[in-house]
């Protein structure tokens, strides 16, 4: 009986390093990507138009965070943002991060759909870069560092035509049943030219 029990702990230690490892959702965390490259994009700056070869790859991206206010009655440590919030981008390998200044932002709670995961009052932070890369297939990673956040896609870009990747965040959900920012960024839906692609 005492090796059968020692058996089914030895299983369950097992199962819990596996989930550990791999994560509870099946798929594995995105570990944060390591910048290697320096030639696969460049940002675009004073409204200039792409380079031959090259198209235009806009990166719009949004979340609110509560304000600090709130940790400090939650007895947690807000996210160290005072230079601005970061957003993390690595396409093909080249690593960039932008630090966006953030705004307070009060909106109502609750509508008649119910409770808005955006709804009450918090810091709007919000990116909208360009860039510049060769058409055709890419691999990103995007990235929210403060909130240990990762998420990744494959696009495929056509030629001579603007393109929009946009990011949008989906909040955790919360003790009571309903997604609120206020327990951070838990996945996100993304949009390439407006057609969700994950």
């Amino acid at each position: 009986m005492q090796k059968r029990t020692e058996g089914l702990k030895g299983i369950c230690i097992t199962i819990i390093f596996l989930f550990t490892f791999w994560g509870c959702d099946g798929g594995g965390k995105i570990l944060k990507p390591q910048g290697t490259r320096s030639d696969v994009f460049t940002e675009a700056k004073n409204s200039i138009p792409p380079p031959q070869g090259t198209v235009s790859l806009e990166i719009r991206a949004s979340v609110k965070t509560p304000t600090s206010e709130h940790y400090l009655l939650e007895f947690k440590t807000p996210p160290q943002v005072k230079d601005g919030y970061p957003f993390e981008l690595n396409i093909d390998g080249q690593e960039i991060i932008w630090k966006e200044k953030g705004k307070l932002e009060k909106t109502p709670i609750s509508g008649e759909q119910g409770r808005f995961p955006e709804g009450g009052e918090g810091i709007r932070y919000v990116l909208d870069r360009t860039i510049f890369l060769a058409p055709g297939p890419h691999h990103i990673v995007f990235g929210l560092p403060a909130d240990d956040f990762y998420t990744e896609v494959k696009i495929s870009l056509r030629e001579e035509e603007p393109h929009v990747l946009e990011f949008h965040p989906v909040y955790a959900m919360g003790r009571h049943g309903y997604r609120t920012f206020f327990h951070g960024v838990t996945r996100s839906e993304i949009f390439l030219d407006k057609t969700r692609i994950k």
